[in-house]
């Protein structure tokens, strides 16, 4: 590639009817000032396309980065939704176990109940047989010692006396 300096300096060589050389100086001089800032220009667009390449190639990595993460957090909330579910299920099984042993021990006290129950009424039914027997026996007695003929031995035993001898 051809340098500014290289246009300037260029030299050529003289003909008869050849060109001003003032003319061709000049015309040089504004083509290498010319060349000059394009060639500046084209490196500076360079280092601004290098540099946009770069900062391209550095959001591509954040967006890789982010798109890891998102996929990531996806996959725990997942995760975190299962265990949860699970979990949950874990409870409810355990919920469900727990209430039929209770209701299981419910079942056994109240049959408890009742067979004392049972067996506390055979034993006052048989208290209340012995009750009934003993008033039986208490108004047999009654009429025994209330009985017309007991009267009359006790009011003859009060007019008894005794005989001295």
């Amino acid at each position: 590639m051809i340098t500014a300096m290289e246009i300037r300096n260029q030299q050529f060589s003289k003909a008869v009817r050849g060109y001003k050389e003032d003319e061709v100086k000049n015309f040089l001089y504004q083509l290498a000032q010319d060349y000059e800032a394009l060639y500046s220009e084209n490196v500076k667009l360079r280092e601004e396309m290098q540099r946009v390449e770069y900062e391209i190639e550095k959001y591509r990595k954040i967006e890789e980065t982010m798109n890891n993460s998102l996929v990531l957090a996806q996959q725990t909330a997942e995760e975190v939704k299962n265990n949860a579910q699970k979990e949950a299920d874990l409870i409810l099984e355990n919920s469900k176990r727990k209430i039929a042993e209770t209701l299981m021990i419910y079942q056994e006290i109240i049959k408890r109940l009742n067979l004392f129950n049972a067996e506390l009424k055979s034993q006052v039914n048989g208290q209340l047989e012995l009750l009934e027997k003993n008033e039986k026996k208490v108004e047999e007695l009654s009429n025994f010692f209330y009985a017309k003929d007991i009267k009359d031995v006790l009011e003859k035993l009060e007019k008894a006396t005794l005989v001295e001898n």
